[in-house]
């Protein structure tokens, strides 16, 4: 074909828009100033600002620059904002998510190296009413300061606080601060009823020092099983707000126990620690619904690769294992509670080890709502899930963890509630990883052993709540 004849068929495409001679690779690209900034400021800084839970602040152009590598990883594999839940979830409030617009936009950014543009032509921020920052109705901190045992891996301690509920009260949203954030492993608040502080007071004066020794529970039981939990504290949680107009009910002269776990393995000097608990009250005359728990939990019977071994000392045998634990029973309890055996696991073929389940089903005690939900396990868990009436036409998922990070745990509100009736099942679900060595807590690589219910960083637990209303 003649050239001119080309040339001009080219020509008139353009000029009817039929291509572009301007494609991505010639397009101006993202810049900092202009378009990355406001990304980072409303889905990281959160985190990762100064003083913040994040190991680094974001707050510095130059920061960002630096890390811009490992930012481009966690946004490719959805691992920045850390949001547990995958997209099998339900809608959750709150959600930490990245539109698909602004992973283009960094990934672009990083793509055409980081350029940082001009700083006067930031786009202007969106001015938010600056509001009042609600102040708790009761800061509770135990008094004195407890210094972790170095002498215990795992130094569980329960420390009584007094609220003062004169009278019933709604609480509507809790805050706990740890205060040797390097040992403090997690957090539970249990409330215990009048006729229990007795008990609980005899617990804390029978040992020196602030608080006394628990494992398991707080010492003090309530129909043979442990008292209520208000709310925890794990890695990436920070204050949890219910549901609007509910609240959990808190009887008048009632106490907290406040459950700290210290892992000690990166304690080479006493530390002491000085952990604070926030709650805040709903208005005396406020109408307010109960929020109710439903606990879930399965056997945790995870096996090492290969055969198992006879050898009642072996690290991969559930004797040893039992041995270790200081939830024994917990682990034989879990069984009769879910109508299983141990043998039900130790026949399981487990191939290479690398991906065990177990779960348990559990029945609703009345209709009502589902208003949220939780999961927990430890560092050899790899996904979680609870499930509304499994193995049914009706089957619903009301958490898909697909991809467990101990590092980034937490409490999960729904957008829309769920209904639910009584009898429904609850499923929850837990698959582990014990295919070879991870690195422990201290960094240095663990080893597969047997695994079974305990509280330690290094056992395992798979452990659930629905946050439930009854109508």
């Amino acid at each position: 074909m003649n050239k001119k004849i080309v040339f001009g068929l080219i020509l008139a495409a353009i000029a009817l828009g039929g291509f572009s001679l301007v494609n991505s690779q010639t397009s101006t690209p993202p810049t900092y100033y202009g378009q990355v900034e406001p990304i980072i400021a409303a889905n990281c800084m959160s985190c990762h600002t100064t003083g913040g839970i994040a190991p680094f602040s974001l707050e510095k152009s130059e920061t960002v620059v630096r890390v811009a590598r490992s930012i481009k990883y966690d946004v490719e594999n959805n691992l920045m904002p850390p949001w547990l839940p995958g997209p099998d979830s339900p809608a959750m409030q709150d959600e930490r998510k990245l539109s698909p617009e602004d992973k283009a936009t960094l990934l672009a950014w990083i793509a055409a190296r980081t350029p940082l543009g001009d700083p006067s032509q930031r786009p202007p921020r969106p001015q938010q009413p600056e509001q009042p920052k609600p102040q708790p109705d009761r800061v509770m901190a135990m008094d004195p300061p407890y210094i972790p045992n170095k002498a215990l891996l795992d130094d569980y301690r329960c420390f009584l606080m007094d609220p003062q509920f004169k009278k019933d009260t709604y609480v509507t949203r809790y805050e706990l601060v740890p205060g040797a954030k390097k040992v403090v492993h997690h957090i539970l608040l249990f409330v215990i009823s009048p006729d229990l502080v007795a008990s609980a007071q005899e617990l804390d004066r029978a040992e020196t020092g602030a608080g006394w020794t628990c494992f398991g529970g707080p010492g003090v039981s309530v129909n043979n099983g442990i008292p209520g939990i208000i709310g925890f504290w794990a890695p990436g949680t920070s204050g949890t707000s219910f549901p609007k107009d509910t609240g959990r009910l808190i009887k008048a002269g009632s106490q907290i126990i406040m459950q700290v776990h210290y892992n000690t393995i990166n304690m080479t000097s006493p530390i002491e620690d000085i952990t604070k608990a926030a709650l805040y009250f709903a208005p005396e005359d406020a109408q307010l619904t109960q929020l109710r728990g439903q606990i879930l939990l399965a056997p945790v019977e995870i096996r090492c690769p290969g055969p198992y071994p006879t050898d009642a000392n072996d690290p991969c045998n559930r004797n040893s294992a039992m041995q270790h634990s200081m939830m024994r029973d917990v682990a034989d309890g879990a069984h009769l509670l879910c109508g299983t055996r141990v043998d039900d696991y130790l026949n399981k073929d487990i191939g290479d080890g690398a991906a065990q389940e177990t779960h348990c089903d559990f029945s609703i005690r009345g209709n009502g709502l589902a208003m949220g939900v939780v999961s927990h396990m430890h560092i050899r868990g790899i996904s979680t899930k609870i499930i509304l009436n499994p193995e049914t036409p009706n089957a619903k998922i009301l958490l898909d963890i697909p991809l467990w990070n101990f590092n980034w745990q937490g409490e999960f509100w729904y957008k829309e509630p769920i209904p639910v009736k009584a009898g429904d099942k609850l499923r929850i679900s837990c698959t582990y990883d014990n295919s070879g060595p991870i690195p422990g807590p201290d960094k240095k690589p663990l080893e597969p052993r047997y695994l079974t219910w305990g509280e330690g960083t290094t056992d395992e637990m798979c452990l659930g709540r629905v946050a439930l209303i009854y109508k």
